[in-house]
């Protein structure tokens, strides 16, 4: 096999992981009553901190704003977040986990715990380890670049 060939395999593998993993993801979601974006929304704002603008969230799950606000919508509507003015700029929501979205959160875990040990059972430490250091590498190639550096202008010199 070639490294093109090589190439080609991987990322075709790459994606099949993710799609089987999210799907596997959604199986163990399904009892909970919610859907795979719903809990990533979740999970995502509960790694960020506080006062997590409704644009930033939508970033960080690497949806648009309108999908962001439907998925929002459905949380509040649960009790799982709420929306709040921001402090910094009153035309933007900040977005809060509530009492019961961090219960929620905490009742999923054990079920994504037992997941992710059934479909990692056998690998060693250092498989894991060789994992992860592979596809931090991929993310760290694929994130969008967060500023872009301004090129410096070259002074005109006057005639």
């Amino acid at each position: 096999m070639d490294e093109a060939d090589r190439l080609q395999a991987f990322a075709v593998s790459l994606g099949d992981v993710a799609r089987l993993w999210r799907g596997q993801i959604g199986n163990r979601l399904r009892p909970s009553g919610l859907s795979f974006m719903q809990w990533l929304t979740l999970s995502q704002l509960s790694r960020a901190g506080v006062d997590v603008v409704q644009k930033e969230l939508a970033s960080l799950v690497s949806i648009e704003g309108p999908t962001m606000v439907g998925i929002l919508d459905r949380l509040v509507r649960s009790g799982f977040v709420e929306r709040r003015v921001s402090a910094k700029d009153r035309r933007a929501n900040t977005v809060h986990l509530t009492v019961s979205g961090h219960d929620k959160l905490g009742e999923i875990e054990g079920d994504l715990r037992a997941l992710r040990e059934e479909m990692l059972a056998g690998l060693s430490g250092a498989d894991l380890e060789t994992g992860i250091r592979l596809l931090k590498h991929i993310v760290e190639r694929a994130q969008p670049e967060r500023v872009k550096p301004e090129r410096a202008q070259p002074e005109r010199v006057k005639p």
